[in-house]
C-alpha cells in the first residue's frame, strides 16, 4: 500500500506539471494605437516607451498598459535609449526647434534641454544627442539646419528670353555643441573649415574618443574626435561630393582643435571609434566619390599606419565597421555602383583583419568566384562563432521583375573557432527528410542556405537560435520558399520549426520562444495567430488572434533575454485616414505553474563542441530541454563560464605581418607586403630572419609554441624613404596562357575580363590585383564582346549554346540561350540608344559549316538576350542606323548587308520595323558597308573591277564619294575608312595593292563625306588593309603617317618599301618629317647629322606592324605626349634595330629615351609613365613623374619574365598598371599578371584649380615653346606643374583656354576638289579638269536659291580664324536650277522708286549750280572775271546775306582750283627735271620688267612698311613668300606628258596629278548622280 501510494505521488508528480504546461495559455494584453512602429525597453526593468504620432507614451508594465508622457510640449521626432545607461536614460527629440528632452529615471520626468540658435529652421534630420560611457554629464549634441537661398546660374546665359535663370538652393549645415555639466550649458565645436559660395552642405561629425566602458584607446575621457567636411554645391563628372575635410581632435570642447598631420593633405570620408582602434577612411581621389580608399589605423589616436587592402576598397559602410572581441576589425565593403539606383549600398565582401588591425583578408571561401551579398553575424554571447551568407548578384531580378537566369550558387557557413574553420549549416531533421528536395545527410550538396540573419537573433541564449532560409545546393533562393528552423548547438546543426517564415524572438535564455507568421494565410486559416514553445522549439503550441495583423516586430521586454514576457507589434491597413496599430503584451512567467528551475534541472552545454577559442574554453550551464520549469532569473545577463587553455596551438596564432597563407593553411613570405614592412629596414644583410606565426592579440593559451624563424630575402626590397618602398606589386599566377582581355571604360572602377587559352574566363575589379574565375557552369568561353555605347555592359559566348551578359562591369551575369542555329562568330550589333537592343548572328542549316544549304540569320533581342526573335534571313552584317545618324531620317530604321544562298553578290537593305512588313533594296549590289562618326560609307562594285563609294549621313539620301583624279590611282579597287571626326573622312585609297609592296593615297572628305581632297601620296599600307595614320589623341589636327618614299620603284617590283615617318600640324594642308633629337639618351650625337630633313629624320613603326592595335603613340588624357619606337637616319630601320623616343610638345620635338624597342604606358594623366623592354626577359620597369625628363628603374620581380603587354584603364587616368609576362618552369607556372601601384609614391593629390592662378599645382601654358596660331587660334591647355602631387580623376585635358583668334592665313585653307597645292602654294585647278560642279548643293538643299562657284580654297574645319586672307572667298551669285525667278527677285531693283529718286538729286543739284551761278558768278561779270577775284575783294555785289554766302562759295571754290593747278604745274617740272637728271647718270641701262618689279620690289617695300604693324599684312606677306611667283600662271599647271615623281617634303610640279584624257572631259562636267538607283549598276 505504502508502495502503490508512493507510486501515485510520484505519477502526481511528473504528470501534473506536463497536464498544466498543456493547458497553460500565456497571458496576451492588446492595445490599441495610431502609427507606432518602434518599441523600446530600458535594460533590466519593467519600462517600455513609443513613439505614438507625434507623441511618446509609456508602460511600466512590460506593454499591458500604456500612459501618455507627460512633461513633453513639443512634437517628437524620434526616441532612442542611451546605449551607456540603457537603464535609465532615454532622449526625446523636437521635430521643429533644436530642443531635446532627457530622462533619467526610466521615463518618470523629463528634462528639457535647450540647444543654442534654436530659432533657426531644424530640417528633418533634428538633432540627437551623444553621451559618454563614463560620465553621465558628457553630451555632445548634433544638428542640422537648412535654409533656402536663391541662385543666379551665371554659367548658363539664361531663360529664353535672356533673363538670368534664378532657382532655389537648400544649404545645410551641421552644428555640434558640447556640455560638461548634463545639459545645462553648451558650447559650439565650430567647423574650422571656412566654408564657401558654393558649399551646400557643411558637415560636422564629432564623437567621442572613448565608445565604451572597456575601450583600450589611449585616450582622456574628454577627447573629442570631429570631421569636418563642405559638400560642394554643384556637382559633375569630375568633381566629387566632398572637396573639403579637416580631422581634428579637441580635449577642452571645442577651445582649441588639433588637426591629425596625416591627414591634411587626403580627404578624410570617414572615421570610426573601436574598443581598441580608432579607423579612418581616406577618399584616394577627391575628384572622384567612386574611386579607391585607403583605411587608417591607430591604437593612440596619434600615429596611423595604413592597412594593406588585398582589394581596392571602395563605397565602405563605415557605419558598420565593429570590432570583434579578438581586437579584429571587421570591415564591410559595398559593392561598387551599377548602373541601377537599386544596387547601391549592398555589401559585396567582408574584410576581416589580424589583430593588429593593420591587415585584411576577405573571408576565404568568398573570395574566389562568386560576387554577392555577404552577410555576417557574430552573436556576442557565442565566443568565436561567425555565420556568413553569401547571395549572388546573378540572382537579382531584372527591371522587368523577370528572373534571369541563375548562375552561381549561394552558401551559408558558420564557424566556431573564430574564422579559422568553416562548415554549413547541416540540417539533422530525419522525421523532416522528405520534405526537401535533396538529400540532408550530403551535407555540401544540401545544408541550410540562409540569406541574411536577423537582429532577432541578437538576444543572448545558451545556443538556441532560429533562423529562415531553404534547404539546398544554394542554386535556387525563392523568398517564397523560405522556412524557419531552429537549432540547439549555436548554430552547427537544425532542424525544421515551421513551413514557412516567421518574425520570432526568445525569452528565458532560449527556454521560451515565440514565433509569428509574417502572412497570415499560411495556416490557410485567414486570422493571425502565434505560435509559442516551453521546450527550446521541440514542440509548438498556436495562439489565435481574433485580428489579421501584418507583424512588425516581436520582441523580449528585457533585451539581456532572462524575461518570459514578450511583445507582439502588428498593424492593420483597415483605417483609410491612417496606420492602426495592435500592440499585444504576452506573459509566460507563471508556466509550469510558475516553478523556478532548481541546479538538477541544468545541463553544462559546451561552446565550439568543447574546444580551445582564442585560447579559452567556454561552457553555458543551461535547463534541460524537457525540464518543467523556467529559470526565471530576470534582469541577470547569461552567464558564460570559460577555462584557459594549457597549451597553445596553431589556432592561437596569425600569420604575422610580412606572411600569407597558401593554400595549405601555411603561413609564407609575401614579397608585397616585406616590401611594405620594414624588416628588411633594420638590417644590411641580405636575409633577415622573421618568425612567421605571432600569437592572437588577446589570446588566453597559458604556454606558447615555439616558432621558428624563417630567413627572409631582402635583396631588391626598397629601403625606407625611396619611392620604391611606396610601390606595391601584386602577383597572380596562371597555369595557362592569358589571350584576350580588355578593361570596361568606366571611371567607377579597374574592371576588365581575361579569357585563358582554354577558354576560361578571370573577372578582376581593381586592375588586376585580385582575379576571380567566372564560373561558366562548364562552358568554354569562346567569345567576348563588349558594348561599345554602354561601357558596363559585355557578352560573353559559351561553347554550348549560352550567352552570359552583364550590365555593370561583371560584377552580375545574367544567362540565356541563343537561338538554337550554329554560332558563327560574328560580331553582335548594338543600338547606340537601347541597352537591351542588339542582334546576333547564327547559322541555318548547318550541319556542316560547308554545307551549301547554311545560311547565317539576324536574330534580334530587346531585353537583354532573354529572348530572340528571327529578324532577317541571310543577313550578315546590320546596323541599327537610326541611332547612329545626327539627324536620321527614321530613329528606328536598321540596315542589313545581305548574302543570299549560294550566291556571292550582297545586297544592302533597310527597314523601319526590323523587316516584318517594311524591306527596302538600297543597293543591290555592294562589296562591304560600315559606319563611322554619324556617316554609312557603302562600297559599290563598278566597271573593270573598280569600286565606288556612296555616303550618307540620314540613311536616305546616298551621295557618292568623289575622288580628285590621280594619276597614280589605276583603278578603285581598295579603300581604307581610317576615321572621321569633325565633319571630316579621312580615307586610305590603295594605289599599289601588290602584297608586301601595298601603299595608296590619303585623302580627307568635306563636311558630308562626299568630296575628297589628296592630303598625302605613297602612304603606306598593308595587305590586311591597315594603314599607318594615327591622329594624335586630344590635340586637334595632328597626324602621323609613314610614306613610302621609294614608292615608283616599289610599284615597278625594283625595291623593297623604304618608310619615312611624316607629321602634320594642320589636318593635312602641310607635312613636314620629324625633327630629330640632337643626341641619343647617352647625351651622343646621331650618325646622320644633315640638315635636310630628307635625309635626316625620326622615323617610326607605325599601326601596320603592331601587335596590339589598342597600343597608340599618345594618349587623349596626357596631351602633346606620345611614344614611339623608331631610328634617326633616311628612313625607317627595322623593328629591332630601333630605340625609343618621346615627346611633349605634340611631336614638335623629341628625345631618345631608351636605346631599344619598350612599351609605354600612360598613367594619371601622364603624370606617370612606365616603360618596359619589349621582346626581352625583364625583372625591371622604367618609370617617369617628371614628364619624360627622368627615369628610374623599379624591380618588380624576382624572376625575369618575358612581358607581354602593358596596360592600364583606357583613359589613363588611373595610378596602377597591369603586366601580362611569361616565365619558363618557374615554380611550375608560366603565366602571371603583376599589379603595379604607384598611387603611394605622390605626397599629395594636386589642388585642382580651372583658372590655373589660385593653385600652384596647375597653369596654362601653350603645348610648345612656339606661340603660333593652329587652326585659327592661339591654345592655352591646363597642364600640371609639381610633380611630387599626382592629378587623379580630372580630365585635364578638356581643360583648354583659346586666347585669340588670329586672322586668317595660307595654313588655314586646304584646296578644293579637283585643286591641287602648287610650288608657291596656291591651289590651282588640275588641267583638263573642272571644279566639283557647285550647283549640286542647290539639289541637297532645295530651298536655296543661289549658289557660288568655288575659288579653289576651302577652309580647314577646325579653323577659327577672323579676317585676314579670305581664299574661300565666294564668287558672284548664281541662280540654283528652277529658282531663277526667286534669284531675280532678291537681287532685281524697282525702276520707278529709283527714277524718281535719280532725278530729284539731279534736278536740285542743277538747281544749286544754277542759282550759285547767277547769283555769284553771272551777276559780278561772269567766267571773265575770274582772274581778277581775290580774297577780301569788296567789288562783289552784295545786297544780303544770301549774296554773301553765294560769293564766299565763288570764292573759295576758285581759290582751290587754282592752288590745284599750281600744284600740277609744280609737280611736272620737278619730275621732268629728275628724268633727266638720271638719263645723264646711267645712261642707256635698262631697269626691271613690270612683273619682277611687282614681285621683287613692291613685295619687298610692303613688307618693309607693314612688317610689325598689323598681323594681316605679316600673313600677307608669309604667304606671298610661299611660292616664286604669286600669280596662277598657265605655265605651272601640269599637263599629261609630266611624269610623277617620289614626294619630297615640298611638291613639285610633278607631283601634281594630270587631267582625264580629253574624250573624257564631257563626262567630268556632267552633275554626278546623289541618289542611288534601285536597279542594278
Amino acid at each position: 500500500m505504502i508502495l502503490l501510494h508512493f507510486v501515485y505521488s510520484l505519477w502526481a508528480l511528473l504528470l501534473i506539471p506536463l497536464i498544466n504546461a498543456e493547458e497553460f495559455t500565456p497571458k496576451v494584453t492588446k492595445t490599441i494605437a495610431q502609427d507606432s512602429f518602434e518599441i523600446l525597453s530600458f535594460d533590466d526593468s519593467n519600462t517600455l516607451i513609443r513613439k505614438q504620432d507625434a507623441s511618446v507614451t509609456i508602460s511600466f508594465d512590460d506593454g499591458e498598459t500604456w500612459e501618455k508622457v507627460e512633461g513633453i510640449e513639443d512634437e517628437i521626432t524620434w526616441i532612442y535609449i542611451d546605449p551607456f545607461n540603457r537603464h535609465d536614460r532615454a532622449v526625446a527629440t523636437s521635430m521643429y526647434e533644436s530642443r531635446l528632452y532627457i530622462t533619467n529615471d526610466q521615463g518618470k520626468s523629463w528634462e528639457r534641454i535647450t540647444l543654442p540658435d534654436s530659432e533657426k529652421n531644424i530640417s528633418s534630420r533634428g538633432c540627437y544627442i551623444e553621451t559618454h560611457p563614463l560620465n553621465k554629464n558628457y553630451f555632445l549634441a548634433k544638428c542640422n539646419y537648412c535654409e533656402k537661398t536663391e541662385v543666379d546660374n551665371e554659367e548658363n546665359s539664361g531663360d529664353e528670353e535672356g533673363a538670368p535663370v534664378i532657382f532655389n538652393i537648400t544649404r545645410c549645415t551641421d552644428k555640434v555643441f558640447a556640455s560638461n555639466d548634463g545639459g545645462k550649458s553648451f558650447s559650439e565645436i565650430k567647423s574650422s573649415l571656412e566654408r564657401n559660395e558654393n558649399s551646400a552642405i557643411s558637415i560636422s561629425d564629432c564623437g567621442f574618443a572613448k565608445t565604451g566602458k572597456d575601450s583600450d584607446l589611449e585616450s582622456s575621457d574628454t577627447s573629442i574626435i570631429c570631421l569636418f567636411q563642405n559638400m560642394q554645391l554643384i556637382m559633375d563628372e569630375f568633381s566629387s561630393p566632398y572637396t573639403e575635410s579637416k580631422l581634428v581632435l579637441t580635449t577642452d570642447w571645442g577651445k582649441s582643435l588639433k588637426e591629425f598631420d596625416q591627414f591634411k593633405d587626403k580627404v578624410v570620408n570617414g572615421y570610426r571609434i573601436l574598443k581598441s582602434h580608432m579607423v579612418v577612411i581616406t577618399q584616394g581621389d577627391r575628384y572622384n566619390d567612386m574611386s579607391s580608399m585607403d583605411v587608417w589605423v591607430s591604437n593612440d589616436l596619434s600615429n596611423f599606419k595604413m592597412a594593406y587592402m588585398p582589394t581596392q576598397l571602395r563605397h565602405s559602410m563605415q557605419g558598420e565597421i565593429y570590432e570583434d572581441a579578438m581586437g579584429r576589425i571587421i570591415l564591410p565593403m559595398s559593392r561598387e555602383r551599377s548602373d541601377q539606383e537599386e544596387d547601391k549600398g549592398i555589401v559585396s565582401e567582408i574584410l576581416i583583419s589580424d589583430s593588429q588591425g593593420l591587415k585584411f583578408s576577405p573571408i576565404p571561401w568568398t573570395a574566389n568566384e562568386v560576387f554577392g551579398y555577404i552577410n555576417l553575424y557574430q552573436p556576442t554571447y557565442l565566443k568565436g562563432t561567425m555565420i556568413a551568407s553569401l547571395y549572388p548578384l546573378s540572382r537579382r531580378r531584372n527591371r522587368k521583375g523577370k528572373a534571369k537566369g541563375v548562375k552561381n550558387k549561394g552558401v551559408t557557413k558558420i564557424s566556431v573557432d573564430n574564422g579559422l574553420t568553416w562548415t554549413v549549416l547541416k540540417v539533422v531533421d530525419p522525421d523532416n527528410a522528405d520534405s526537401f528536395d535533396c538529400d540532408i545527410t550530403d551535407f555540401e550538396n544540401c545544408s541550410l542556405q540562409n540569406m541574411f540573419y536577423t537582429r532577432e537573433g541578437s538576444t543572448p541564449t545558451a545556443g538556441i537560435l532560429m533562423t529562415t532560409g531553404i534547404v539546398g545546393d544554394g542554386s535556387v533562393f525563392d523568398w517564397g520558399d523560405q522556412r524557419t528552423f531552429i537549432s540547439r548547438d549555436g548554430g552547427l546543426t537544425w532542424k525544421l520549426a515551421f513551413d514557412f517564415p516567421c518574425l520570432y524572438a526568445v525569452g528565458d535564455y532560449g527556454n521560451v520562444i515565440v514565433a509569428i507568421p509574417y502572412n497570415a494565410d499560411e495556416d490557410d486559416d485567414p486570422q493571425s495567430e502565434f505560435y509559442y514553445s516551453l521546450d527550446q522549439g521541440k514542440t509548438w503550441t498556436e495562439y489565435q488572434l481574433e485580428t489579421t495583423i501584418y507583424p512588425n516586430e516581436v520582441m523580449n521586454t528585457t533585451p539581456d533575454g532572462s524575461g518570459a514576457k514578450f511583445i507582439l507589434n502588428g498593424f492593420t491597413l483597415a483605417h483609410m485616414d491612417g496606420t492602426t496599430n495592435f500592440i499585444y503584451a504576452i506573459d509566460f512567467s507563471t508556466a509550469f505553474n510558475d516553478k523556478t528551475c532548481e541546479e538538477n534541472d541544468f545541463e553544462d552545454w559546451n561552446l565550439a563542441e568543447g574546444k580551445c577559442v582564442n585560447g579559452v574554453k567556454y561552457k553555458i550551464r543551461r535547463r534541460k530541454q524537457d525540464a518543467q520549469c523556467l529559470v526565471k532569473k530576470v534582469f541577470e545577463d547569461l552567464q558564460l563560464f570559460e577555462t584557459a587553455c594549457d597549451k597553445c596551438t596553431e589556432a592561437d596564432y596569425e600569420c604575422a605581418f610580412e606572411f600569407v597563407r597558401d593554400a595549405t593553411g601555411k603561413c609564407v613570405p609575401d614579397y608585397n607586403l616585406i616590401v611594405l614592412s620594414d624588416v628588411c629596414d633594420k638590417t644590411k644583410k641580405k636575409t633577415v630572419p622573421v618568425k612567421p606565426l605571432q600569437l592572437v592579440k588577446g589570446d588566453k593559451c597559458k604556454k606558447p609554441m615555439t616558432v621558428k624563424s624563417v630567413d627572409i630575402s631582402c635583396e631588391g626590397v626598397p629601403k625606407k624613404g625611396t619611392n620604391d618602398k611606396e610601390i606595391v606589386v601584386t602577383e597572380n599566377k596562371f597555369d595557362f596562357k592569358i589571350q584576350f582581355y580588355q578593361y570596361f571604360d568606366t571611371v567607377t572602377d579597374e574592371s576588365l575580363l581575361m579569357i585563358n587559352s582554354r577558354g576560361e574566363a578571370y573577372i578582376s575589379h581593381d586592375g588586376g590585383q585580385t582575379i576571380r574565375r567566372f564560373d561558366s557552369n562548364g562552358e568554354t568561353i569562346i567569345e567576348v564582346v563588349f558594348n561599345p555605347y554602354y561601357n558596363s555592359s559585355a557578352y560573353l559566348f559559351g561553347s554550348k549554346g549560352s550567352i552570359f551578359s552583364t550590365h555593370d562591369r561583371g560584377y552580375s551575369f545574367m544567362t540565356a540561350k541563343l537561338p538554337e542555329a550554329r554560332q558563327l562568330g560574328m560580331p553582335l550589333d548594338f543600338n547606340a540608344k537601347a541597352q537591351d537592343t542588339f542582334i546576333y548572328y547564327g547559322g541555318k542549316n548547318c550541319e556542316s559549316i560547308l554545307s551549301p544549304e547554311c545560311h547565317a540569320v539576324a536574330y534580334l533581342t530587346n531585353d537583354g538576350g532573354e529572348t530572340f526573335t528571327e529578324m532577317l534571313d541571310n543577313a550578315i552584317h546590320c546596323e541599327f542606323a537610326g541611332s547612329l545618324f545626327k539627324y536620321p531620317s527614321n530613329e528606328d530604321m536598321v540596315m542589313c548587308q545581305v548574302k543570299e544562298k549560294s550566291s556571292q553578290t550582297r545586297s544592302l537593305v533597310s527597314s523601319t520595323d526590323f523587316f516584318q512588313d517594311d524591306k527596302n533594296t538600297v543597293f543591290e549590289n555592294i562589296i562591304g558597308y560600315l559606319s563611322t562618326g554619324g556617316y554609312i560609307i557603302v562600297a559599290v562594285p563598278h566597271e573593270n573591277n573598280e569600286l565606288r563609294a556612296y555616303v550618307t549621313i540620314d540613311g536616305t539620301e546616298f551621295a557618292e564619294a568623289k575622288f580628285p583624279y590621280d594619276e597614280d590611282v589605276g583603278k578603285q579597287e581598295a579603300f581604307t575608312i581610317l576615321e572621321s571626326e569633325k565633319g571630316s573622312i579621312f580615307l586610305h585609297l590603295a594605289t599599289n595593292l601588290v602584297p608586301g609592296r601595298d601603299f595608296g593615297n590619303l585623302l580627307k572628305s568635306n563636311s558630308n563625306g562626299t568630296s575628297f581632297v589628296t592630303l598625302e601620296h605613297a602612304v603606306n599600307r598593308n595587305t590586311f588593309g591597315y594603314v599607318d595614320f594615327e591622329k594624335i589623341q586630344g590635340l586637334e589636327g595632328i597626324i602621323l603617317t609613314n610614306i613610302v618614299s621609294n614608292s615608283d620603284k616599289v610599284a615597278e617590283n625594283k625595291e623593297d618599301k623604304q618608310l619615312k615617318t611624316k607629321i602634320t600640324f594642320n589636318e593635312g594642308s602641310d607635312w613636314n618629317f620629324l625633327k630629330p633629337p640632337k643626341r641619343d639618351s647617352e647625351g651622343k650625337k646621331f650618325s646622320c647629322s644633315s640638315k635636310s630633313l630628307d635625309e635626316c629624320s625620326l622615323h617610326l613603326h607605325g599601326y601596320t606592324e603592331r601587335k596590339d592595335i589598342r597600343d597608340t603613340y599618345s594618349s587623349g588624357s596626357a596631351l602633346g605626349m606620345m611614344f614611339g619606337v623608331g631610328n634617326v637616319g633616311p628612313n625607317l630601320l627595322p623593328y629591332k634595330e630601333c630605340s625609343t623616343f618621346f615627346t611633349t610638345d605634340g611631336g614638335e620635338t623629341w628625345a631618345e629615351v631608351k636605346k631599344t624597342p619598350h612599351q609605354w604606358e600612360y598613367g594619371d594623366h601622364g603624370g606617370i609613365l612606365v616603360l618596359v623592354p619589349e621582346n626581352s626577359e625583364t625583372d625591371s620597369i622604367s618609370y617617369s613623374t617628371d614628364f619624360g625628363k627622368t627615369w628610374k628603374d623599379y624591380k618588380f620581380c624576382a624572376d625575369k619574365v618575358l612581358v607581354k603587354d602593358i596596360t592600364t584603364v583606357p583613359r589613363d587616368s588611373a595610378l596602377r598598371f597591369l603586366l601580362f609576362g611569361e616565365a619558363a618552369d618557374i615554380g611550375g607556372s608560366s603565366f602571371r599578371t603583376y599589379t603595379i601601384d604607384f598611387r603611394n609614391i605622390f605626397e599629395r593629390q594636386c589642388d585642382f584649380d580651372i583658372t590655373g592662378k589660385e593653385s600652384a599645382d596647375y597653369k596654362y601654358s601653350p603645348l610648345s615653346s612656339k606661340s603660333n596660331c593652329l587652326f585659327g587660334h592661339q591654345t592655352e591647355f591646363l597642364r600640371k606643374t609639381d610633380e611630387n602631387c599626382f592629378i587623379g580623376n580630372i580630365p585635364l585635358s578638356e581643360f583648354s583656354r583659346n586666347i585669340k583668334n588670329c586672322s586668317c592665313t595660307r595654313q588655314d585653307f586646304e584646296c578644293d576638289y579637283n585643286f591641287y597645292k602648287a610650288n608657291d602654294g596656291t591651289c590651282k585647278l588640275v588641267k583638263g579638269l573642272s571644279p566639283a560642279n557647285a550647283a549640286d548643293v542647290c539639289k541637297k538643299e532645295p530651298d536655296l536659291i543661289e549658289y557660288f562657284e568655288s575659288s579653289g580654297y576651302r577652309k580647314i574645319p577646325l579653323s577659327t580664324c577672323e579676317g585676314g586672307l579670305k581664299l574661300d572667298a565666294p564668287s558672284s551669285p548664281h541662280a540654283c536650277p528652277g529658282k531663277e525667278k526667286e534669284f531675280k527677285e532678291k537681287y532685281s531693283v524697282s525702276a520707278g522708286p529709283f527714277a524718281f529718286i535719280f532725278i530729284s538729286i539731279l534736278l536740285i543739284i542743277f538747281f544749286a549750280a544754277w542759282f550759285v551761278y547767277d547769283r555769284g558768278i553771272r551777276r559780278n561779270g561772269g567766267f571773265a572775271r575770274f582772274g581778277e577775284i581775290r580774297l577780301g575783294d569788296d567789288g562783289l555785289i552784295e545786297n544780303n546775306n544770301t549774296d554773301r554766302v553765294v560769293n564766299n562759295i565763288v570764292k573759295s571754290g576758285f581759290y582751290v582750283f587754282s592752288n590745284i593747278g599750281s600744284l600740277l604745274q609744280h609737280t611736272k617740272t620737278n619730275i621732268a627735271h629728275v628724268i633727266s637728271k638720271i638719263r645723264g647718270r646711267f645712261g642707256n641701262r635698262t631697269g626691271p620688267s613690270y612683273s619682277s618689279l611687282i614681285h621683287d620690289q613692291f613685295l619687298d617695300e610692303a613688307d618693309d612698311l607693314l612688317a610689325g604693324h598689323d598681323e594681316d599684312a605679316n600673313d600677307l606677306s608669309s604667304f606671298m613668300d610661299q611660292g616664286s611667283n604669286f600669280e596662277i600662271e598657265e605655265d605651272d599647271v601640269p599637263t599629261l606628258e609630266e611624269e610623277h615623281t617620289s614626294y619630297t617634303d615640298q611638291p613639285t610640279t610633278t607631283d601634281v596629278p594630270d587631267a582625264l584624257p580629253e574624250g573624257n572631259e564631257e563626262n567630268i562636267d556632267r552633275p554626278d548622280s546623289t541618289a542611288p538607283s534601285n536597279e542594278n549598276q
